[in-house]
């Protein structure tokens, strides 16, 4: 009784999907870029039916496909192509219907109940058949490549079958230019190339800059302009040249700069306490450190780390530079 009365977020019906396991990956919009992996649900179809409530109470992600549409490579493992996706929006309050049907190598569906689920749907059935010829090259380059295939065809296929993705940045993008004011064009930006993003996030409203999406366009817009810096200061780092000063904080907590170091020979040691790489070598650098210390000095500079981690892995190296 329970059941009958609820209310379900969607509501599909995918004639090929028959009585299976459907997986649905998701992620809150607002945290979209800050988890490790989407949450994982597993509900099942029946007589190509299937119904979902929404997991938590804000706006989701939420990526769903069939268990059995996975393709299996030739090493075992499992291949599910995103031609064969749901991909919707969905929040605690929509009623989500989607209606489609299931092709060897791409899933067509329309959905309704929002704005963004509709537009969306419809954008992408004008290119989703084309473009899922990819997956049927992407099968090919798995077995040549496991076969030892010639190096010139699979050359060529990966070509074809990225000419083939490319079709679905190029319409977004082109729904981008044409649609600043919506919130889908927010969402389509978040998928574009870097430059891209620093080209039309201006463009956007701020109605569709500061909608549902914010947070995951602000990360992008942010990782743009972290890449225009890299690339300002690639145009400054020239072999022969002095290397550019930096001042960044020291294991004791003051500053230290570059230009602090002007008699010795400086090795910069980019390194992390998560890299398994940098910490096998540390027992031969140290061993050089000692043998040369009087006209050397190495600067590590730890990435893409906590403070206390990369602390901790200082101590347990007992790293001296």
């Amino acid at each position: 009784m329970a059941s009958c009365g609820q209310k379900y977020t969607l509501t599909a019906e995918i004639e090929g999907f028959d009585d299976d396991t459907v997986f649905v990956n998701y992620a809150p919009v607002s945290r979209f870029y800050d988890l490790d992996e989407f949450y994982t649900d597993t509900i099942t179809a029946s007589n190509n039916k299937f119904r979902y409530q929404s997991p938590v109470d804000e706006p989701v992600l939420a990526f769903i496909y069939q268990k059995k549409e996975g393709f299996k490579r030739i090493d075992g493992s499992f291949y599910y192509p995103q031609h064969k996706y749901l991909v919707l929006l969905l929040a605690p309050d929509d009623r989500i219907e989607v209606k489609g049907s299931l092709h060897d190598y791409y899933l067509a569906y329309e959905a309704t109940g929002s704005v963004f689920n509709k537009e969306y749907s419809e954008l992408r059935d004008e290119y989703i058949e084309k473009m899922s010829q990819s997956v049927k090259i992407e099968l090919q380059l798995d077995t040549l490549m496991s076969n030892g295939g010639a190096k010139g065809l699979i050359r060529d296929l990966f070509k074809k079958r990225n000419k083939l993705n490319s079709l679905a940045t190029a319409a977004e993008l082109d729904f981008i230019r044409h649609n600043k004011h919506m919130e889908l064009a927010a969402y389509f930006l978040t998928r574009q190339k870097l430059d891209t993003i620093g080209k039309f996030y201006e463009d956007l409203t701020e109605t569709a800059r500061n909608g549902i999406f914010k947070d995951m366009l602000e990360h992008q817009y942010l990782k743009f302009q972290k890449y225009m810096r890299v690339k300002e200061a690639k145009e400054h780092i020239v072999v022969g040249n002095t290397a550019p000063d930096f001042v960044l904080k020291a294991l004791s907590g003051a500053d230290f700069s570059l230009s602090s170091i002007d008699d010795k020979m400086i090795v910069l040691d980019f390194w992390g306490s998560w890299c398994g790489w940098c910490l096998k070598g540390f027992p031969e650098m140290k061993e050089y450190y000692k043998k040369y210390k009087s006209r050397i000095e190495i600067v590590g500079i730890a990435c893409n780390d906590t403070e206390e981690k990369w602390k901790s892995a200082i101590e347990e190296n007992k790293l001296e530079w």
